[in-house]
């Protein structure tokens, strides 16, 4: 198995190890994994000296199976995508960890992954759209975990690749989105895909216009996705006792908060880290074109041009949503 290892921006280096199969798992053959400038440079920002726990990126994959298995009933050379989302068990609590993030990652030749993280890919789903179901599976978890309702409006900060699917995902269950970014572009490729109310802070008043949106009553709920606009965004746009979801995964620093507003506003607060339990459902929306994936994808690398690629996400950490390093 061979697999790179990012200690810190200066040592990026392939690992070449026995790949070990346990009890309960398959071998795959990895062709296609995804990652963002964002990953790629929080994985070489460990300080010189420090070793990081994790140092294999990658929690999304497109794979093979390397050989029959009789528990899933899939032969060798079937199309998988990987859920990274494990579950497990510590001191009898039922916990969810993902690959990449609280564990090494899928940027590797070959993995071994419990059976259960393996799902089969129907033909009309693409690698370049299959490779983003555990986003939408997350973003299903997000939409799940709040009492919003249909017609209610729901804000996005952050027009990430999370906070771009999430739009859709609103969209769908009838909700009306309103998605905050400073990328004109990315605001732009929602636009395209339906999602009427984009707003840019730099030309906006945020306050203002979600109040004339909203008919002055403020949004329903809103999610935290980015890191490009402050957090206080998603506590002020909400109204009076509304709700606040932080989601994605728990790999960036904290921000500064605002307790003065949730207290006066009594807000409720969740946080939302994996997309467990809503791969299948994640596929389904995928196979039936619910969710839309064109322009997410900036750019493409060979596995061999990892080294460098770090580098460039370490200089421009927002440049690409995603990533495909490319095994073939």
């Amino acid at each position: 198995m061979k697999s790179w290892h990012i200690e810190n921006a200066e040592r990026v280096k392939l690992v070449e190890s026995v790949l070990h199969k346990a009890e309960g798992e398959v071998k795959l053959k990895i062709s296609k994994v995804a990652i963002s400038s964002t990953d790629f440079a929080y994985f070489a920002s460990a300080k010189d000296g420090v070793k990081p726990a994790v140092t294999v990126p990658g929690h999304a994959a497109i794979a093979y199976m390397s050989e029959d298995d009789d528990n899933t009933g899939l032969k060798v050379g079937s199309r998988v995508v990987v859920s990274p989302f494990v579950k497990y068990t510590e001191h009898g609590v039922s916990r969810v960890k993902v690959l990449g993030v609280d564990t090494d990652g899928l940027l590797c030749d070959f993995v071994s992954v419990p059976a259960e993280n393996v799902y089969a890919l129907p033909d009309g789903i693409p690698d370049d759209e299959a490779i983003f179901a555990e986003y939408v599976a997350l973003g299903n978890n997000v939409l799940n975990s709040l009492n919003a309702d249909k017609g209610d409006f729901v804000v996005i900060v952050g027009a990430s690749t999370l906070g771009l699917i999430l739009a859709q995902l609103a969209l769908y269950y009838q909700m009306i989105p309103v998605l905050v970014d400073l990328d004109a572009e990315k605001l732009a490729l929602a636009s395209n895909w339906g999602v009427y109310y984009v707003l840019n802070p730099t030309y906006d008043n945020l306050e203002r216009r979600v109040e004339e949106i909203t008919g002055g009553r403020m949004a329903e709920a809103s999610v935290y996705v980015g890191d490009g606009v402050p957090f206080g965004c998603a506590l002020r746009l909400v109204k009076d006792k509304g709700e606040v979801v932080i989601a994605g995964y728990s790999v960036h620093e904290g921000h500064n908060v605002d307790v003065s507003v949730i207290l006066s506003k009594q807000l409720t607060l969740t946080g939302v880290a994996d997309g467990y339990g809503e791969m299948s459902s994640a596929i389904n929306l995928l196979a039936n074109r619910i969710v839309k994936t064109d322009g997410l994808i900036g750019s493409r690398v060979k596995f061999d041009e990892v080294p460098e690629t770090v580098a460039q996400a370490v200089e421009y950490p927002y440049q690409y949503n995603k990533i495909i390093v490319s095994m073939e």
